[in-house]
């Protein structure tokens, strides 16, 4: 899924040098046999691409656990999707006509393949290996209602290499106004990380800051589902209801919490800056830590990345 500090990776490398030294030339004075041409018009198509470097993968900020109870740490497929460095990557298309598309990547620290697999081999307790690489391929269209007012549809599709009972499809719809956007993402099929009908809700907030520093802050909540084929209060795999105390997560019941309708899901406060003279962004993001689905509190993480763009 796409990350909070992927959105950021995608502002730097936006062609610098070149828009340097078309500034240059336009202010130089032209000979009059020696003019400098006329520089080409920039064509409608804007292309970014990146490769990032994230101190960890955290999605949505569950940074503790998936679960309803005590965290299983990545050794049993649970949050965050890495406790480990990450590597990511993805290319943007951007048309002036408002359409974009774009695909970005990321390493994931445990295998989805294992975890879904689970859902009907209950003797499955490795969860390491293969380990899954999660890649979205995502599309959009963004338009103007009245002066700042603009919107944003789209939709993403997520695909999982080494992956089990994990790929989906999540649509997107927004509103912008000057430096604010919200955003509802809604997930059309169950899968072990999210149940149909899921909606992911986020505020955010972007503010240029002195020494080409950018803050944003981002609210994320979310609404649930309550009830889907790997996540709720029934073993879908065996019919059987989970008992008082219990919820069913992919795999079996479980003593804790059972299955909330909705809550906040995290702050996340976050700067960004290139390094002088150079196609590198580093970016920071304090987490502060809401509740998950299971009504679990998540703790509160910094996470740090280092974008390359090109």
């Amino acid at each position: 899924m796409t990350t909070y500090a992927t959105s950021l990776s995608r502002l730097c490398g936006l062609g610098t040098c070149a828009a340097a030294l078309t500034t240059l030339l336009a202010c130089a004075p032209a000979l009059a046999d020696d003019a400098v041409p006329a520089a080409a018009p920039a064509g409608p198509w804007t292309i970014t691409k990146h490769i990032d470097l994230a101190s960890r993968y955290v999605l949505r900020g569950v940074t503790t656990t998936y679960g309803n109870g005590q965290p299983l740490g990545n050794a049993g497929a649970d949050a965050p999707e890495s406790d480990q460095a990450a590597l990511q990557w993805g290319i943007d298309f951007v048309h002036s006509s408002g359409w974009s598309f774009g695909y970005w990547a990321s390493t994931i620290n445990y295998s989805y393949k294992q975890l879904g697999n689970s859902y009907s081999d209950r003797s499955i307790t490795e969860f390491q290996k293969p380990r899954s690489v999660e890649n979205d391929l995502y599309f959009a269209y963004t338009g103007n209602i009245s002066g700042d007012l603009g919107y944003t549809l789209g939709m993403t599709g997520y695909y999982y290499a080494n992956g089990s009972h994990a790929n989906a499809l999540e649509t997107k719809a927004g509103l912008t106004w000057g430096a604010l956007s919200f955003n509802a993402q809604t997930l059309l099929n169950d899968v072990v990380w999210g149940n149909k009908g899921d909606t992911y809700w986020t505020l955010v907030y972007t503010k240029p800051l002195p020494y080409d520093i950018t803050f944003t802050g981002t609210l994320g909540a979310y609404t649930y589902s309550r009830e889907g084929k790997y996540l709720g209060t029934r073993d879908t795999a065996t019919g059987a209801a989970c008992g008082a105390g219990q919820a069913f997560v992919v795999n079996g019941c479980f003593a804790g919490n059972g299955p909330s309708s909705g809550g906040l899901r995290h702050l996340t406060l976050g700067l960004s800056a290139p390094f002088p003279d150079s196609s590198i962004t580093w970016s920071l993001q304090a987490i502060l830590g809401g509740y998950n689905r299971f009504d679990v509190k998540q703790g509160n993480q910094l996470v740090g990345t280092l974008s390359w763009g090109f």
